[in-house]
């Protein structure tokens, strides 16, 4: 089988002092190293708030634990974890390492066109969208209208409402 490289979160209860997480990742060790596996590295992040309660504890010891080993492993391990007491929560991730490349960013020259991104703010061209006649607007309350602006409409006449006694024709 192959080897995979997996990244373990342990989250153990608040009140465990350093000695019980040291006898908790000597066991950890000897388990991966019985089943053919090897530690990478070891992060102790210490006590920190949980996001909500488990098993009644508001907070937990974190420690990060990265090793290298079968998937049959894992299934070993998620066993320790779950028959000891002191570990409330535990999750077991394989790392996938991304083999994709990406290519550097051209450099565009300063001042150049094509350098001026459109979330940069307006553009001086007008809207392709936009109607011919909103571009033009007065520029004063008092000035004649526009040539490019149409005219308004004049407003349809209402006829009279007719006398009483007459009959609509």
């Amino acid at each position: 089988m192959a080897t995979n490289t997996y990244e373990t979160v342990i989250i153990a209860q608040p009140d465990v002092a350093n000695d019980q997480v040291d006898q908790l990742i000597n066991k950890f060790k000897t388990t991966l190293g019985s089943h053919g596996g090897s530690l990478t590295a070891e992060d102790r992040w210490g006590r920190r708030r949980l996001a909500y309660a488990i098993q009644g504890h508001r907070e937990g010891f974190y420690s990060v634990i990265t090793f290298s080993a079968e998937p049959t492993v894992v299934s070993a391990l998620d066993h320790l974890f779950n028959v000891t007491d002191s570990v409330i929560r535990h999750m077991t991730t394989r790392v996938i390492k991304s083999k994709k490349t990406f290519a550097p960013r051209r450099e565009r020259p300063a001042g150049s066109a094509d350098s001026r991104s459109s979330r940069s703010g307006p553009s001086s061209r007008p809207r392709s969208d936009a109607p011919a006649h909103a571009a033009a607007a007065p520029a004063a309350s008092g000035a004649a209208p526009s040539p490019a602006a149409p005219a308004a409409a004049p407003a349809p006449e209402t006829p009279a409402t007719p006398a009483e006694g007459s009959q609509p024709a």
